[in-house]
C-alpha cells in the first residue's frame, strides 16, 4: 500500500484514503439491491468514502454527487438534482445523436422551456426550480419520475441529509420538513424508478432530527444502514506508522511510539491520529531530533494538540450543541459531558439526577434517556453495560473538554 499523506479536514483521496475497502467494496454490495444511509461523527471519513464511489463508479453506474450546503428548502434540492443530471447528459450527447431513452428524458422538461442544449447549468436550475416551487410534491415527483427512461444504474450521493431537513425545518416548519421526508421515501419507493440508488449521509443523530420534526423512522428505515467507524487498533498504528515513514522520513519506528499515540487518543478515529502524528513531527523538528519518543509525543499533545492554536480542531463538537438543540437542552448537555470528563467514568445514576437539578425537574425521564442516546450516537460518550456508567469515547476530546470548556462551565 502506497504512504499516505495529511490531509487533516480535507477529504482524502487515492493513497490517502486508508484502510477503507471493505466498507466501500460493502456499500456497492448493498447499492445493487438498495439504498443506504451512511452514519458517522463529523471527522470520521465519511464524505471522503462518498467521494470515493463518485470518483471511481462501478460499470454500469451513473453517479451524481449532490452538495446541499446551502438548501433550505424541498425545492432546493429538487432543482438541483435535476439540473445537475440534464446538465451531464446534454454535455454528453445532442438531441440528433442522443439514445432514445435520453431524448425520452430530455422531452419531459422541454414543458418547462429547457430545449436548447447550449443552456447553462445556472439558468437549467432556475427553471426547474420556478416549475416546481407552487407544488413541490406534485411537480417534483412528476419531474424526478422521468428518469425512468435512462438506461443506466443511477446512484445520487446526498451528503448530510438531517442537516437539510434542520434547515427546511428551520425555514418552513415541522410540517414541511417532515412532509419532505414522507415524500423523499416515496420517491424511493416508486416501482419505475428502480433503477436509481440513493446514498445520503448524517454526521448527527438522524434519530433526533426525526423526533423534533415528528417525522417518525418509517421515513427512514427502506435504507440499509451503515456505520462509520473508527479504526481497529491494528489498523491504526499501521496508519501512525505510514504517516512518519512518508512525512516524516523517520525509517525505523518502535511499537511503542505507535502505542503512546493511541494511548493519548483513545479510539483511533483517523482525523485524531493525523493531528497528533503531524503535530509529534513538529515538535520532533523544534527540538532537531531525527526520531520520536515519549517525551515529545506528550508535549506535542498538551502544547500542540490541546493548545489554544489547535482549538479550531475540536470547536465544532462544542457549538454544534447550540445548532442541535434549543438552548435549555445544549445547556444541560454540555453539563452532562463536562461531568463525565470529569469523572472519567460517571455513573448513568449521577448523571440522571444531575439531569433532574439543572432542568428543575421540568424535564422527564425520557428527555433524559433521549438526550444520552444522541450524545452516543454523536460519538461524545460510551456507555458501560457491566457498571452502568458512561465516558468520552475518545480521550483527546475529553481532555480538550477539560482544558477549554470545564470554568466556562463551572461559571454558569
Amino acid at each position: 500500500m502506497e504512504k499516505p499523506g495529511f490531509v487533516i479536514g480535507n477529504i482524502a483521496k487515492g493513497k490517502d484514503l486508508w484502510d477503507r475497502g471493505k466498507l466501500i467494496s460493502d456499500i456497492w454490495k448493498a447499492l445493487k439491491k438498495t439504498s443506504v444511509l451512511l452514519k458517522a461523527p463529523r471527522r470520521f471519513g465519511k464524505t471522503t468514502i462518498m467521494n470515493n464511489l463518485y470518483e471511481y463508479p462501478k460499470e454500469d453506474f451513473k453517479v451524481f454527487f449532490i452538495d446541499t450546503e446551502g438548501m433550505s428548502s424541498p425545492e432546493d434540492l429538487i432543482s438541483k438534482l435535476l439540473s445537475e443530471t440534464l446538465s451531464e447528459l446534454r454535455l454528453l450527447k445532442t438531441y440528433k445523436t442522443a439514445a432514445e431513452s435520453v431524448k425520452r428524458f430530455l422531452k419531459v422538461f422541454e414543458g418547462i422551456g429547457i430545449t436548447a442544449p447550449g443552456m447553462g447549468d445556472a439558468e437549467i436550475r432556475i427553471k426547474i426550480r420556478e416549475s416546481v416551487e407552487k407544488d413541490w410534491q406534485t411537480k417534483g415527483s412528476e419531474l424526478i419520475t422521468a428518469l425512468r427512461w435512462l438506461e443506466d444504474e443511477i446512484i445520487f450521493i446526498l451528503d448530510e441529509l438531517p442537516v437539510l431537513v434542520q434547515y427546511i425545518e428551520k425555514k418552513h416548519g415541522s410540517s414541511t420538513a417532515a412532509q419532505f421526508l414522507h415524500w423523499f421515501r416515496g420517491i424511493r419507493q416508486m416501482p419505475e424508478l428502480s433503477n436509481i440508488r440513493w446514498v445520503v449521509g448524517g454526521s448527527i443523530g438522524i434519530e433526533h432530527v426525526l423526533e423534533k420534526i415528528g417525522a417518525g423512522t418509517q421515513t427512514i428505515n427502506d435504507f440499509q444502514i451503515l456505520n462509520v467507524g473508527p479504526f481497529s487498533e491494528e489498523d491504526g498504528k499501521a496508519y501512525v506508522k505510514a504517516l512518519l515513514q512518508n512525512e516524516g522520513g523517520i525509517k525505523r519506528i518502535a511499537n511503542s511510539t505507535l502505542e503512546a499515540i493511541l494511548e493519548l487518543i483513545g479510539a483511533p478515529v483517523p482525523y485524531f491520529l493525523q493531528i497528533l502524528t503531524y503535530e509529534s513531527l513538529n515538535e520532533m523538528g523544534r527540538a532537531r531530533k531525527k526520531t520520536l519518543n515519549n517525551v515529545l509525543i506528550d508535549k506535542a499533545y498538551q502544547e500542540g494538540v490541546l493548545g489554544p492554536a489547535s482549538r479550531t480542531y475540536f470547536e465544532h463538537y462544542y457549538s454544534r450543541l447550540k445548532d442541535y438543540y434549543d438552548k435549555n437542552t445544549e445547556q444541560i448537555a454540555k453539563h452532562l459531558l463536562l461531568e463525565v470528563a470529569r469523572q472519567r467514568e460517571a455513573p448513568r445514576a449521577e448523571l440522571f439526577r444531575l439531569f433532574k437539578q439543572i432542568s428543575n425537574g421540568e424535564m422527564t425521564d425520557e428527555a433524559f434517556s433521549y438526550l444520552m442516546t444522541d450524545l452516543e450516537n454523536d460519538f461524545y460518550i460510551a456507555f458501560d453495560t457491566s457498571n452502568a456508567s458512561y465516558r468520552f469515547t475518545t480521550n483527546i476530546l475529553r481532555d480538550w473538554w477539560l482544558r477549554h470548556h470545564d470554568l466556562m462551565e463551572a461559571l454558569n
